[in-house]
């Protein structure tokens, strides 16, 4: 065997601090980003903020012009709903527990994988075998097992029920630490007599467990207690900033950024001035905090065309949603958001993150615009988020007397041209709260009431 000594080039990326500081810049939501600005104008004489060069634009609007997420674009923030440091998002107070629980580096991987694929509910939208796939795929040694064990004890995270694929599992998750004197008659309530609780149905219940009213109505008590979208309360704070806005124009829609999720910023020219009048020593360390100015300035830059871009390639594909709302979401990925604007799936995955938008029809979380496409031998391409739609619609506008069953929905929605399983919208019906046909029937249910 010879031994040579020789030489060749070869090129390869490398992650420079400042490349890490604007992927981290992406990910993070307009209140972070206002918290990370506010830190580096205390540190760094070089940084000041141009407050005159965004009056112009954002006139009086402020953090209290904003809409309360979920309603109208028109309603006032009240008082008591301005943001604070306490509302902290779902992904954030997940991110601070997973690397103290997961400490194996492949465990670790697995449950930000899960942290990805969760809904603004806290639901797993993948199942746990699509995601041991997906990271396998990417080079991960992983089997379903393995998927399984770390999403066990993902769940018992705070908020427990978290990373859950239904809502029996979701609530087992949360009884499994509970103290209350019939949480073990609850869990078997919702192992085994989760429909008939749905339904009502207490003689039967208490004849199945073998158990008296009271005891009955003691466990169901306990189960009322649990939180079956355990996302929704930990999630964004309820007067959440949007980063966007969508608004009506003479020429259609346009997309702008909102001026106050987007404080204008610009290097100190007083002290930059000042370089050339220094000491060596002084100006070496003006000079340090000079770069680190110009370098969180296009950070921030790059932050701000990113997500704008992003909006605007959004609302391209699904023009359908500011005229029809959600039932008029088209199947929509990150992946053709990315080729649309020349960037990698995994930039917009970051830029849809904790990142809001305000419509006409309200504010809404960036990611509920992606969505596959439901059915099978659909005539109309249709997302899951608009068969949801769909299905809400068909039930508020049933008989109150005679509802509509899963398969009455399932047939309304074919003539529609959404061909789906009856088991599909079973799931999407139970996954927006509405009770069963016979449950509505027998309660003489509007769709309020049903949702409550």
């Amino acid at each position: 065997m010879r031994q040579n000594l020789g030489a060749r080039i070869t090129t390869s990326a490398t992650m420079t601090p400042q490349l890490i500081q604007s992927i981290r810049f992406l990910q993070l939501s307009a209140q972070e980003i206002e918290q990370e600005i506010a830190d580096m104008l205390d540190r760094n004489l070089m940084l000041e903020s141009d407050d005159a060069s965004g009056s112009d634009e954002a006139g009086e609007e402020g953090f209290d012009d904003i809409a309360v997420l979920g309603a109208s674009a028109g309603d006032e923030i009240p008082e008591d709903r301005q943001p604070s440091s306490a509302d902290r998002d779902l992904r954030a107070r997940l991110m601070d527990q997973i690397p103290v629980v997961f400490s194996d580096a492949t465990d670790l991987q697995i449950a930000l994988g899960i942290l990805d694929a969760l809904d603004e509910t806290g639901y797993l939208e993948e199942r746990p075998i699509d995601l041991a796939r997906g990271l396998s795929a990417a080079g991960l040694d992983v089997c379903l097992e393995r998927v399984e064990q770390v999403r066990g004890e993902f769940m018992q995270l705070e908020p427990a029920g978290v990373g859950a694929i239904d809502l029996r599992e979701c609530l087992l998750a949360q009884l499994e630490d509970s103290s209350h004197a019939e949480a073990g008659l609850a869990a078997q309530i919702i192992s085994e007599h989760l429909e008939a609780l749905a339904q009502a149905e207490l003689d039967q219940l208490c004849q199945a467990l073998d158990v008296d009213m009271t005891t009955l109505r003691r466990a169901i008590d306990c189960i009322r207690r649990l939180n079956p979208k355990p996302g929704l309360d930990a999630g964004a704070s309820e007067s959440a900033v949007p980063d966007a806005i969508v608004e009506a124009t003479a020429d259609g829609w346009r997309v702008r950024l909102n001026q106050a999720a987007h404080p204008q910023l610009r290097v100190n020219s007083t002290y930059e001035r000042m370089l050339g009048q220094c000491t060596r020593s002084d100006a070496a360390a003006l000079n340090d905090q000079l770069v680190e100015a110009r370098w969180f300035l296009r950070s921030i830059e790059m932050r701000r065309d990113t997500i704008l871009r992003t909006v605007q390639a959004i609302f391209e594909r699904q023009p359908e949603f500011l005229t029809r709302g959600e039932a008029g979401l088209r199947p929509m990925t990150l992946k053709q958001i990315a080729d649309d604007i020349g960037m990698h799936e995994s930039t917009i995955c970051r830029v849809s993150n904790s990142k809001y938008i305000q419509t006409p029809l309200g504010v809404f979380e960036l990611k509920r615009f992606f969505s596959s496409e439901v059915g099978t031998g659909t005539r109309t391409s249709a997302s899951g988020i608009a068969v949801k739609a769909m299905i809400r619609d068909i039930v508020a506008d049933e008989p109150r007397d005679e509802p509509f069953c899963d398969a009455d929905i399932t047939a309304i929605l074919a003539r529609r041209g959404v061909t789906v399983a009856r088991r599909t919208v079973a799931k999407y019906r139970e996954a927006l709260g509405i009770a069963s046909a016979k449950l509505r029937a027998k309660r003489g249910m509007t769709l309020a009431e049903a949702l409550a």
